[in-house]
């Protein structure tokens, strides 16, 4: 699953990356944030692909009646089985209308070895932000009549890279190649295109390194530190399973 992630880069860089305009200027670096902390994420959403758009990462369906309900099922819609999503009731609405781009430098995935978690990031060999697919919603507090944007990134079983790392749950966010973005966005997409998109990335361009088991501490969040490649466990098995 994908619960961590990161964006770090500057948003002129992002804009000319995803020929995209964010719609607020304002950009906080986020080192390793947590998607139970439902930050407000810069996203490109289908109906307009050419801004990035800020939206709270846990999606809230739009049929959602009370505050206590959408506090409680944003917990569970971090992340999104592709191949579930299309029958859920928390997903099918969005899945065809209203996917996304999740613009990211990286994402963070638990190793199991010997009973414990070792996180490692993951992130382009090159260093280029890059998209992870999602689907988003729309939902009116019926208190206030405040509308809130929310989203949920995309999983489909793990491969390559992302099967060695993420060996338990063996399961890896849907990454959008860069040539497919505007596709991707395109709501008219039959479901076999959808997934074919989704299955085409090569893992070829993707690295990772283990780091600090502090990214699993809300309280660090931020803080460049969670991204230090020289972090070593003292374990080969984990230290050196990248290049093994």
């Amino acid at each position: 699953m994908c619960f961590t992630m990161s964006l770090v880069k500057e948003r002129q860089e992002l804009e000319a990356e995803f020929a995209a305009l964010f719609e607020e200027l304002s950009l906080t670096s986020a080192y390793g944030v947590s998607g139970f902390s439902h930050p407000l994420w810069p996203i490109i959403p289908s109906e307009d692909p050419r801004t990035v758009r800020r939206a709270n990462w846990g999606l809230i369906p739009f049929w959602v009646k009370t505050r206590e309900e959408a506090a409680k099922i944003r917990n569970m819609t971090l992340n999104a089985r592709l191949e579930t999503a299309w029958k859920l009731p928390s997903f099918r609405s969005s899945i065809g209308p209203r996917r996304c781009l999740a613009v990211v430098d990286g994402f963070f995935e638990p190793h199991r070895y010997g009973g414990k978690s070792y996180p490692f990031f993951i992130y382009r060999r090159d260093r280029r932000p890059f998209a992870l697919g999602g689907l988003y919603d729309r939902w009116k507090d019926p208190a206030t009549g405040r509308q809130y944007a929310s989203f949920s990134v995309l999983t489909v079983p793990a491969r390559d890279l992302l099967e060695r790392i993420h060996n338990e749950k063996l399961r890896m966010p849907v990454i959008i190649p860069r040539e497919q973005y505007q596709q991707w966005l395109d709501v008219c997409l039959e479901k076999g295109h959808v997934e074919s998109i989704a299955a085409s990335a090569s893992m070829d361009e993707f690295t990772a390194h283990p780091v600090g088991p502090m990214i699993y501490s809300r309280k660090q969040e931020g803080d460049p530190s969670l991204l230090q490649k020289q972090w070593k466990y003292g374990i080969p098995s984990v230290d050196e399973l990248i290049s093994s």
